[in-house]
């Protein structure tokens, strides 16, 4: 009987010992465990703990409970800030997903392989460039006198020699300028990524669409989209993420402006914490906008009922 007992637990060991058995890896692990708990989840804890203080630069922090969050919704520039959001973020994620898709299918019927390996090769060229490079050449394209933008309407007579456009200083332009910086928005890994889920689809059900004389866009929409829609969700959690958190624009071409025209939540929150000193609201900001992502990256994610379900 006692043997029986000792191949039993043999067969079932402890967690403990489980844990002392594999200690080498667990050890290795343990660095890089331990770095991702200071650097990747205790700041964000930090500050949803400091939204409910008055927490300011000097490392004075003052329990105020909800204060900050009912200042925040009764402050008319964030409330402000939450419009001009949607305003650049949904033709911006719009973008980033169906644009990269469409270069994805071009390349993909393109017959010759050296030519497709070549348009691989060029789609991924603009990430040499490093992004902080990247907006600040925008910013140059947007020059109101001897930008590039302006110069080639002035080239094909659509506006006048002498006529100025402040594109980035007119509250009516603005918007429209930071939605169109980065055509034709195909640079990246975007692209090879909907390559690899076109790649995977079965080349029978593709020759099967011909022989059934299916046309290019029906192929598309009721094959491959609805086989790149792993691709499509990953695109639009990261994106909606993106959009949400980004104000490299407003930090490095607009701050904020013409007036307030380009404030975002993200950029209101780093102005309310490194220009105001206000952490404390910041973290309040910052937690908001958390809570926003995660309740969107649900519903993204939420699974499909299938319809035998």
């Amino acid at each position: 009987m006692k043997k029986k007992e000792t191949r039993l637990t043999d067969q079932n060991p402890s967690l403990l010992r489980r844990i002392w058995k594999a200690r080498t890896a667990y050890l290795l692990l343990a660095p890089l465990l331990i770095g991702l708990l200071i650097f990747a989840y205790y700041p964000p804890l930090s500050g949803l703990y400091h939204s409910f203080f008055d927490w300011n630069v000097t490392g004075r922090a003052v329990f105020v409970g909800l204060d900050n969050f009912r200042e925040l919704f009764s402050d008319p520039v964030f409330l402000n800030s939450v419009p001009t959001l949607l305003k650049i973020g949904i033709p911006t994620l719009l973008i980033s997903v169906v644009v990269p898709l469409v270069m994805a299918e071009l390349i993909y019927a393109v017959k010759n392989s050296r030519l497709k390996y070549l348009y691989r090769v060029l789609v991924l060229l603009p990430m040499v460039a490093p992004g902080l490079i990247y907006t600040l050449l925008w910013e140059k394209i947007y020059d109101p006198q001897l930008g590039l933008l302006t110069q080639i309407l002035r080239a094909v007579g659509l506006v006048d020699p002498d006529q100025i456009i402040n594109w980035l200083g007119d509250a009516n332009l603005v918007i429209p300028a930071l939605i169109f910086k980065g055509f034709p928005w195909i640079g990246g890994t975007a692209v090879l990524i909907y390559m690899a889920g076109l790649m995977n689809i079965s080349t029978d059900v593709v020759e099967a669409t011909v022989l059934d004389g299916c046309s290019t866009w029906k192929r598309i929409w009721y094959i491959d989209i609805p086989q790149l829609t792993g691709q499509i969700k990953y695109f639009l959690v990261f994106g909606l993420i993106g959009v949400i958190q980004d104000y490299n624009n407003q930090l490095l071409i607009t701050e904020g402006g013409p007036g307030y025209t380009t404030y975002v939540p993200g950029y209101y929150m780093y102005v309310k914490a490194f220009t105001a000193g206000r952490m404390g609201y910041a973290s309040a900001v910052g937690f908001v906008m958390f809570i926003v992502i995660f309740a969107l990256t649900l519903l993204i994610m939420k699974p499909r009922k299938h319809a035998d379900d």
